[in-house]
């Protein structure tokens, strides 16, 4: 069975070629597929060129939020410096509280 099989395969690779010769026998059909195969190229450049260009303005925008980012954490205070500043706070709001007790 498996020399069965293995002859198909040769005689589909025998078709095949046979097939191929046909349609590259006019000079024609090779001008074509020349043809074909330059603009595939062609084609292939600009998408490598545009992929590039994507990836450039990604990264860059991508760096842009990083900086934003850190300079919002920058602007944030963070949450012992709150507590810290809420306490003093309150501790002004009562020595001025008991100031105006004692100026009534």
């Amino acid at each position: 069975m498996g020399k069965s099989t293995r002859m198909i395969d040769v005689e589909k690779l025998i078709s095949y070629s046979d097939d191929l010769m046909e349609v590259l026998k006019d000079r024609r059909d090779i001008t074509n597929v020349t043809q074909c195969f330059q603009h595939f190229n062609d084609l292939r450049s600009h998408c490598d060129s545009d992929s590039k260009e994507v990836h450039r303005l990604l990264q860059a925008m991508i760096e842009a939020c990083k900086k934003k980012t850190e300079k919002a954490k920058s602007e944030v205070v963070d949450g012992a410096e709150m507590d810290y500043l809420q306490k003093e706070f309150q501790e002004e709001f009562e020595k001025e509280s008991q100031l105006k007790e004692e100026f009534r």
